[in-house]
């Protein structure tokens, strides 16, 4: 017997679960291709590179210094992320909405010290959120999304590896 759900399943959907939004792949240009030989540490922010991944770490004194990829977006203002937040309940609750996502970005930089939150600023009466990498605004954007409710929409240039998110409450 055929069970109601196979053929949606077969399609990418699970019932039950909300629908997760799929970048296709693509190559963040600010990311290594290969691994470094050595251990380097960020003249900025002092992560070190070991073995290819960024972590807090103490660095040795053979380190070589070179800035992460996180820093280079930073000093190069090109987000990979980039949340615009509008509505008139958004700025009702501005403080909370500003608390939430920097408590999102708190957890997952504890975990990924590349995610930053780069920048917030206001622009025409929108709120505009930059950040360091995709998956931290998704992360964001859900949260705010779960936590006030609105709407949530995600928009990607073809070859640019940037998401855009629009939140509305």
């Amino acid at each position: 017997m055929k069970h109601q759900n196979e053929g949606a399943r077969a399609h990418g959907y699970t019932p039950g679960r909300p629908p997760q939004f799929v970048m296709p792949a693509r190559h963040d240009p600010y990311r290594a291709d290969n691994k470094p030989q050595g251990e380097q540490v960020c003249p900025d922010c002092g992560l070190v590179n070991r073995r290819g991944r960024w972590m807090r770490a103490q660095a040795t004194p053979q380190a070589h210094s070179v800035a992460c990829p996180a820093c280079r977006r930073i000093a190069d203002k090109l987000p990979a992320g980039i949340l615009t937040i509008e509505g008139a309940y958004a700025f009702e609750k501005r403080e909370d909405v500003l608390a939430t996502a920097r408590n999102v970005a708190e957890k997952v930089q504890s975990e990924h010290p590349l995610e930053r939150i780069m920048s917030i600023e206001t622009f025409d009466g929108r709120l505009v959120i930059s950040t360091t990498d995709v998956h931290l605004v998704q992360a964001i954007g859900r949260a705010l999304h779960g936590a006030f409710g609105g709407s949530l929409h995600y928009g990607f240039q073809e070859g640019d590896y940037q998401l855009r998110l629009n939140w509305a409450a």
